[in-house]
């Protein structure tokens, strides 16, 4: 299994969660309708977010020059 599976997963469960206790003061039918919602948006949402912090937090500690150099390669390597 890789590392996108439980994190997709992760984001699913949370956002079926979440969207049924929002939906659950409206009614039953808007539970069920945040339930699935928050499932399709989490699993879809989540790996991005985890991204987006994971690169803001290698911003942080290493630098933007450094950040892009890893990005980048290392200048004397060539690329084909």
């Amino acid at each position: 299994m890789n590392l996108i599976e439980p994190v997709i997963l992760v984001g699913a469960a949370v956002g079926g969660v979440v969207g049924a206790v929002m939906g659950f003061g409206a009614g039953p039918w808007w539970t069920v309708g945040g339930l699935l919602a928050g499932v399709v948006l989490g699993a879809l949402a989540f790996p991005l977010l985890l991204l987006a912090l994971g690169l803001l937090f290698s911003l942080l500690t290493q630098g933007p020059r450094k950040l892009l150099s890893l990005m980048r390669g290392a200048p004397w390597t060539k690329r084909r």
